[in-house]
């Protein structure tokens, strides 16, 4: 993921603190039980302040025990969040989309052996068939959402529901430009910060998605401008999706 968290609260000084803490703290606990500890989170995309924590995986052998016996520990006023867990089990369990995007920003602090190094390589790449499901589903969802759900709802007598229902579709639509960019889809509480770093978006697309974005009034009509907007930025991306996945829109809905 190339996204540069280039966030104005970030603090410099905070985050050569942070990382200080990390290694100091984790240090102790490296044993022959541990297979491998990776640093994830904000002290790894380069950012930090005070509502930041520091985020550190620890992957153990199997049925042994090491004296991490808390998730939250608290260091010189900053809090630490341990994910423990057994490597082999993380050998063969899925990983979703969310977990792969934390890990595809990580920095392995141990890996004595390369087992995680070779874990990650294996769990962590959006694989071709994802990227085109998601380009497909995105492209089509987006539209049916917007289009066809928010019509539902006014039909029905419920404009809120209507534009809940376009801003759901909103979300598909992220999810087709993460796809056509490459990248794995980042949890729900960056998806838009990380979306407009991608490198292939419609054009204008701050300025446009904002005015799509944002809600004037719960109205039929308000609900009609920001459709009519929304599918101006989704006509422009239709034939760059189409030509992606070689098929047609058409085809996409019976596939999807």
């Amino acid at each position: 993921m190339s996204t540069k968290f280039l966030i104005p609260s970030s603090d410099p000084v905070l985050l050569e603190k942070a990382n200080r803490v990390a290694k100091e703290f984790i240090q102790k606990y490296i044993s022959d039980n541990v297979i491998g500890i990776v640093f994830l989170g904000a002290i790894v995309r380069g950012y930090f302040d005070h509502s930041a924590d520091i985020d550190i995986a620890v992957f153990k052998k199997q049925n042994s025990e090491i004296p991490l016996t808390k998730k939250f520990y608290k260091i010189e006023d900053l809090e630490i969040q341990i994910w423990l867990s057994d490597y082999e089990s993380e050998l063969t369990i899925p990983w979703d989309m969310a977990k792969r995007w934390t890990y595809s920003q990580c920095r392995n602090y141990f890996d004595p052996q390369g087992k995680i190094s070779q874990l990650l390589k294996e769990k962590v790449p959006l694989k071709p068939e994802e990227k085109k499901w998601l380009m497909m589903s995105g492209l089509t969802l987006s539209e049916w959402y917007i289009n066809r759900l928010t019509q539902l709802w006014v039909e029905r007598g419920n404009i809120i529901s209507a534009h809940h229902m376009f801003d759901q579709g909103i979300i598909y639509f992220f999810d087709m430009l993460f796809g056509l960019n490459d990248e794995l889809v980042p949890d729900m509480k960056w998806r838009y910060y990380c979306v407009e770093q991608l490198e292939h978006l419609p054009h204008n697309f701050q300025e446009r998605i904002k005015e799509i974005m944002h809600l004037h009034a719960f109205t039929i009509e308000e609900l009609e401008r920001r459709r009519g907007a929304f599918m101006e930025i989704w006509r422009e991306m239709q034939p760059i999706i189409e030509e992606e996945v070689e098929m047609t829109f058409d085809e996409m809905v019976q596939t999807v």
